[in-house]
């Protein structure tokens, strides 16, 4: 055998190969984000299966899912909220009795009038 042919038949073989390989590549890429390729059915399955079903095969391939945390965001706005309104209340209540404690008494006696109502 010439080594031409060696050779040739070598990079023939890498090429088939890695066409062969890239064919399965290909399908798992179409995939959507949520989604693994199973070589079982030929298709792309979705990964809430992984859910039901953890021991199948690829599950590994599947991104994290996210949860859906929104009553968490809504308690703590609500519980913020309702913080601000209590620290606000206190300051104003502190407010206002101060203000009610801190009148002065007159130092002058009022001058009393008497009037056409009030006979002497």
């Amino acid at each position: 055998m010439d080594i031409d042919t060696v050779f040739r038949t070598i990079c023939l073989l890498l090429v088939a190969g890695t066409h062969l390989s890239g064919t399965n590549a290909e399908k798992s890429s179409s995939c959507a984000k949520y989604e693994f390729f199973n070589s079982d059915l030929g298709d792309c399955v979705p990964c809430s299966t992984c859910i039901e079903f953890p021991k199948t095969p690829s599950c590994n391939t599947c991104p994290p899912m996210e949860k859906h945390d929104s009553w968490r965001v809504a308690a703590i706005t609500s519980f913020s909220v309702l913080a601000a309104v209590v620290v606000f209340g206190a300051l104003l209540i502190g407010v206002l009795v101060h203000q009610c404690r801190s009148r002065r008494t007159l130092s002058e006696p009022i001058e009393e009038t008497t009037g056409p109502l009030y006979p002497v």
